[in-house]
Formats: structure tokens, sequence, C-alpha cells
């Protein structure tokens, strides 16, 4: 019985943890600093969100000024619109440049790859998939 109720407290506090995570993504995004780059895909991973049953896909893109890591989105989302990503790939992401947590990074607001566009944020920052997360 006491590990049932240490095991739920865990579970509560990692989903709180996560929705603040989102929250923060979200309220990170900043119309302003908005800014389109392309180049290639050195690296793509995915990390399971502490609800376990959301995987979040980031990436790594080479353009010309350097690398940014680029926060996509959940792959369940990326693959009902049919994209997906692999190194090598050129890509073009527009989103807004920010820092979280003393690193530089992107969040993407739409991406278009392999002939395919995928609008990820709207102009607020809002996630479009978030309406299927509730």
């Amino acid at each position: 019985m006491k590990t049932m109720a240490i095991l739920f407290s865990v579970l509560s506090i990692s989903g709180t943890l996560f929705a603040q995570e989102m929250r923060q993504h979200r309220q990170f995004y900043d119309s302003t600093t908005v800014k389109t780059i392309s180049g290639k895909i050195t690296s793509v991973d995915s990390q399971a969100a502490p609800r376990g049953d959301i995987y979040m896909v980031r990436l790594t893109v080479q353009d010309t000024s350097g690398t940014t890591s680029v926060i996509v989105g959940p792959s369940s989302y990326l693959e009902s619109q049919g994209i997906s990503f692999n190194k090598g790939d050129s890509i073009q992401v527009t989103g807004s440049q920010v820092s979280f947590r003393g690193n530089d990074m992107m969040i993407a607001g739409q991406i278009i790859t392999a002939g395919k566009t995928v609008k990820l944020r709207d102009e607020s920052g809002k996630p479009v998939w978030s309406q299927g997360m509730r």
C-alpha cells in the first residue's frame, strides 16, 4: 500500500513537471525573435516526456552560422502529418530563437523538409497539437 502511494506521488509530480515544461515552451515562444534557418539535419532524437506516452522530437540543424538545437514537437503529431526526419536531410525551420535553462535553441513554428510543410505552432506559440493532448 505504501509503495503504491509513493508510486502515485512520483507519477503525479512527473506529470505536473511535464505540464509546466510544456507551458514554459509556449511561454518562451517569442514572436519578436522568430527567424528562419535552412540547413542539414545533423542529429534527430526524441525523449519520453514524464507522462511516458509522449515522445518529443528534437533536431540539431547545421546552417552557415553554426548548429541550432530545434524543439519540434510530439512524434505522434509528426507521424500523423506524414513528416519524418533523417540525419542529412535538408530542412528549413521558422521558429522562435530562445534561451532555455542556459541553452540557446529554437522552438519550431513551421518546418519544410522533403517538399512537405508542417505547421507546429500558431503565431502566439501555442502548439497546434495541444487540442489532441487534452
